[in-house]
């Protein structure tokens, strides 16, 4: 479990409302109210089961080993995934954020979200 605004990336309790989407405008990545999209990035552990194999129970572990490896931001940002319609995105993202101007977010078409991320499509 990601820890509570205490640990090496924050936690859940660093967003804002019951659910966070991502929001990117000239000050860079914010994680602001909306429905869904920004995350800590962390991903939980399960049992195993039919739909989480032994194979993925190894590398969950294993990515969150990675991801707890990634010093903190010295600009107090937080580790996040960043969901977009063509994936997600690992990113360093300031959460808490209030939208202001205009922002590009997940709702916009996939090139103006691609040209904002800067992503590699392929």
């Amino acid at each position: 479990m990601p820890k509570n605004g205490n640990g090496h990336h924050g936690g859940a309790n660093d967003c804002v409302g019951s659910f966070c989407d991502w929001a990117n405008g000239k000050s860079g990545p914010q994680c602001v109210d909306g429905s869904g999209g920004c995350s800590i990035a962390h991903f939980c552990e399960a049992e195993e089961s039919s739909f989480h194999d032994k194979n993925l129970q190894d590398a969950t572990k294993k990515i969150n080993r990675i991801l707890s490896r990634i010093p903190e931001d010295a600009k107090g940002r937080k580790l996040s995934f960043m969901d977009t319609h063509m994936g997600t995105v690992l990113a360093w993202v300031k959460h808490g954020g209030k939208p202001a101007g205009r922002q590009v977010t997940r709702q916009d078409d996939d090139a103006t979200v691609a040209k904002s991320l800067k992503l590699k499509l392929k």
